[in-house]
């Protein structure tokens, strides 16, 4: 494979460039391979105590409280996460900020010199990266985000000291399977033997008990072990004796209550005001983002039903207070477009439709064809986000609130056409 391989001298992009064409599969499920070259370059070694954490919704909100409340208590925290908005950079954070191209570029390296005849997919490589730049800078905890599913995912080969489940819905269907059973199934094989297994969904399968069961995890479960009860501004946190009560952070109340169940679990739960002030001022780019004040514009990564049902349960505050929603809207092809769109069409007044670029995006076409067969008024339909919303926002008012959502590829549009 000596086609033109990068050096510790080239550039970020290079490296990128050069490991999405060196697996035939863009998701290859498995653990050997990956494992095989983590063991090769010294990333099974214990070097940092991991909280894994997986989930179909919620993994990053709830990954970015735990970094966000360890970081208050003065801990060095390495933080995992993906997909990127707008720079690869994103997916790694050291105590709270990205790192220099440089030190991606130095694990890439260490990987590429380490993996012998072993091939790696991009996400296998970038998982690899985030691990070895942990080790380099000897953070005290990392917080690793599961990419797709748990059991099979590359993160799931490090030795974590608590598994976290977010929440479990459909997503990703070809490879987790249909059903909510069978994705639970497949997110509780993050879980070891006695090590804590917090999950935060709040009807949980019965596959993923059966299966911290039957390995013997230390389970901490949803409506059972800790309670969240919502309000219409704050929410209820209880467990094992403590009811703590805090203002709705900027991220889901119920993603905020499952990240301090695990620090508790783990002894690690900060000090009453430290958590207040730290949830107060959390908010997680791409998660009902405001990007603008005049004209009322928010975007979110929404792209599955569960997500969309929670966007439609913060957009109903607006529409309870008079404002007009009008939804631009641009997904992916392999997501389920119509259950998602479904969540939200009691909430939205009107929609636009726009194509995403690149194999897996969906034209706008087939998406106004859906609102179309639900009765919903489609006002325009668009190439590309940029496009859109050229056309939509020189003519909205000051009672109309523009949402735009799909996919994190709408959002980086979104968010690229501001900045």
């Amino acid at each position: 494979m000596s086609q033109n391989i990068p050096s510790q001298s080239s550039s970020l992009g290079d490296w990128l460039a050069y490991l999405e064409r060196i697996h035939p599969k863009t998701i290859d499920m498995g653990l050997t391979r990956v494992e095989q070259v983590a063991r090769q370059i010294g990333l099974l070694e214990p070097f940092s105590n991991i909280i894994l954490v997986a989930g179909t919704n919620g993994k990053g909100t709830t990954a970015r409280c735990l970094e966000a409340l360890l970081l208050a208590q003065g801990y060095s925290v390495g933080t995992y996460a993906s997909p990127h908005l707008i720079r690869y950079n994103e997916r790694v954070r050291i105590n709270g900020q990205e790192v220099a191209d440089q030190y991606h570029v130095d694990a890439f390296c260490e990987i590429e010199q380490g993996r012998g005849d072993t091939s790696l997919s991009y996400f296998e490589y970038g998982t690899l990266g985030g691990l070895a730049i942990f080790k380099r800078f000897a953070v005290d905890y990392v917080v690793l985000e599961v990419g797709l599913g748990g059991r099979f995912d590359a993160t799931n080969i490090v030795t974590p000291i608590a598994s976290v489940i977010t929440t479990i819905d459909l997503d990703h269907k070809e490879y987790l399977g249909d059903t909510r059973e069978l994705v639970g199934y497949e997110k509780a094989g993050i879980f070891r033997t006695g090590v804590p297994a917090i999950v935060g969904e709040r009807n949980i399968p019965h596959t993923v008990t059966d299966y911290g069961q039957a390995i013997s995890a230390d389970m901490v479960l949803s409506g059972q072990d800790f309670r969240f009860i919502p309000h219409e501004a704050t929410f209820e946190w209880h467990y094992q004796g403590l009811m703590y009560q805090f203002v709705n952070p900027g991220i889901p109340a119920q993603n905020a209550a499952t990240a301090l169940t695990v620090l508790a679990k783990l002894n690690l739960l900060p000090e009453l005001d430290i958590i207040s002030n730290v949830l107060a001022n959390l908010k997680v780019e791409g998660r009902f983002q405001q990007l603008s004040a005049a004209p009322l514009v928010y975007t979110d990564v929404a792209h599955n039903p569960e997500s969309a049902r929670y966007l439609a349960y913060k957009l109903a505050d607006y529409a309870n207070k008079g404002f007009k929603i009008h939804a631009l809207v641009a997904m992916l092809a392999d997501k389920d477009k119509a259950n998602a769109i479904a969540a939200l069409t009691d909430v939205v007044d009107t929609w636009s439709v726009a194509c995403l670029s690149g194999p897996r995006g969906e034209s706008s076409g087939v998406i106004a064809q859906m609102l179309g067969n639900v009765e919903q008024h489609v006002a325009g339909e668009y190439s590309d986000v940029t496009s859109a919303l050229k056309h939509i926002l020189p003519s909205m008012d000051d009672k109309t609130l523009l949402i735009i959502f799909g996919s994190f590829f709408t959002v980086a549009e979104a968010i690229e056409y501001w900045q």
